[in-house]
């Protein structure tokens, strides 16, 4: 044995000894059932991608928990992988060594101090994002942020990760939502900005430093989050356009004239909804529209005349072709089908395989150059590839996914992967956009950040996570890679 195989057997060692000396001092410290072996529901990720190799996850049921565990993982030097709903599509939540513990927030799932004047409620980490749709909706407030995945996504994660999804044309961010924050440190320490104010200039700005994070900075535990009285009318609009001009034609002229109302204006492709026919979601999604691309668009409002302009807008848009075949949501079940048809979408991306997903971001006037030339390039691989576009057109983000052909498994392709990323993720660069929207680095894409951030913006990063988190404990090799944190 040479030399350094024998230092790295050492080293292995230490760490398995330090690592169940760690597991011993959490069982003796606290109530049992706190920790846990690891069972089957924490170890995978949506797309398969990472496997779970924790042996133990634990289950705290209040900060000062947090905050004890993290004072141990630091004084052992444990990795720590936060565990909020177990949705994230970019392996975040997924620890990639059996000597890193998942430290699940679940348990924490309190949801208390509404107030109906401030326009605000105070949430654990751990709570359900349609949890707290639905408390809120009985007080007829809204909470705007929303996904497909909304009924098993946690805030804390949702906070983590920045998630936009649908509402974020006119609501912002998970950032733009949350008023107030508690976050522990890798030390234990606790940082209380739980704060229902909207303006706070007292020195720097801690709370959107956690927010985005990924865990990697502090365990986020609290948040206070900005809510809105709930509009007394919606009008839910599903239409045709005949090119990706007309997209952005149509979503001008409607921004133009009812811009304060608009809520969502999503991008469907018909591809999109042939994989809902192929995957047997929907057998009849496509059968009153034979368009390359579709809107799912909606108004919230309260003053009941709006409602005839907006219909009004649309005939006009409908005699200028510049949007065909219109179906109006009249009532709330035809709302929620048309919903349902684009939250499936992902389900129904799932269900095929991609080769390859991409969560990116482009300035609206470059988005039709990027579609094009990267559709160009990559059928100049494979001609009968698949792509499958979608996403939030108000706020740039496109989903832009890569599919083998029809009843070919994706498995096969796996030797183009990185030609297709860097198209994609080149593309997206030269036209002023981003390789991540909304889903986050985590580990799928920490050797993006490296090749395209801007090196003065990583080497801050770089700098920051070594401050906050000196021995990087906290979940480890995301968003920066391991070799950059130590």
């Amino acid at each position: 044995m040479t030399e350094e195989a024998e230092q790295r057997g050492v080293e292995t060692l230490k760490k398995e000894e330090d690592y169940f000396e760690f597991i011993k001092n959490i069982r003796q410290a606290f109530p049992r059932g706190i920790i846990t072996d690891i069972s089957p529901s924490y170890l995978s990720e949506p797309r398969g991608v990472y496997k779970n190799k924790s042996l133990h996850v634990i289950k705290p049921k209040s900060t000062k928990e947090v905050s004890e565990c993290l004072k141990l993982a630091t004084k052992y030097k444990i990795g720590v992988v936060p565990w909020s709903g177990g949705t994230g599509l970019v392996g975040g939540q997924i620890a990639p060594h059996k000597y890193y513990v998942t430290l699940s927030m679940e348990r924490m799932n309190k949801i208390k101090n509404f107030s109906a004047v401030n326009q605000s409620i105070e949430v654990e980490a751990g709570v359900i994002l349609e949890s707290i749709h639905e408390f809120v909706d009985k007080k007829n407030f809204l909470f705007p942020l929303s996904m497909a995945s909304k009924g098993s996504c946690c805030i804390g994660g949702n906070l983590a990760t920045n998630a936009g999804g649908i509402g974020v044309l006119k609501y912002g961010n998970a950032r733009d939502l949350c008023l107030g924050l508690e976050v522990v440190l890798a030390d234990g320490s606790i940082i209380n900005d739980i704060k229902t104010i909207k303006k706070d200039n007292t020195g720097y700005d801690l709370k959107n430093l956690f927010i985005g994070s990924e865990g990697s900075l502090g365990i986020i535990t609290r948040a206070v989050l900005r809510l809105y009285p709930s509009p007394s009318n919606k009008i839910v609009t599903f239409f045709g356009v005949q090119n990706f001009n007309s997209v952005l034609q149509s979503y001008l002229e409607i921004s133009r004239r009812f811009g304060q109302f608009l809520q969502a204006f999503e991008l469907i492709s018909g591809v999109g909804l042939q994989f809902l026919e192929e995957t047997k979601i929907a057998q009849s999604a496509t059968q009153r529209c034979k368009s390359e691309w579709y809107i799912l668009m909606e108004l919230g409002f309260n003053n009941s005349s709006v409602q005839q302009d907006v219909y009004e807008t649309l005939d006009d848009l409908n005699n200028k072709n510049i949007i065909i075949d219109v179906v109006i949501g009249d009532t709330e079940a035809k709302a929620k089908k048309l919903w349902k048809m684009r939250e499936d979408i992902p389900e129904a991306n799932r269900k095929i395989g991609a080769i390859t997903s991409h969560d990116i971001s482009l300035p609206l006037e470059n988005m039709e150059s990027f579609i094009n030339k990267s559709l160009i390039e990559i059928k100049k691989i494979n001609f009968s590839l698949r792509v499958n576009c979608f996403g939030h057109i108000g706020d740039g983000n496109l989903h832009f996914n890569v599919f083998p052909p029809q009843n070919e498994g994706n498995s096969r392709y796996n030797g183009i992967k990185s030609k297709l990323t860097k198209i994609i993720n080149n593309n997206c660069k030269n036209l002023g956009g981003s390789f991540s929207a909304e889903h986050g680095v985590g580990r799928l894409k920490v050797k993006d950040l490296k090749q395209y951030c801007d090196p003065g913006k990583f080497n801050v990063m770089c700098q920051i996570k070594k401050a906050i988190d000196p021995f990087a404990i906290l979940n480890p090799g995301v968003i920066l890679r391991q070799d950059t944190q130590d």
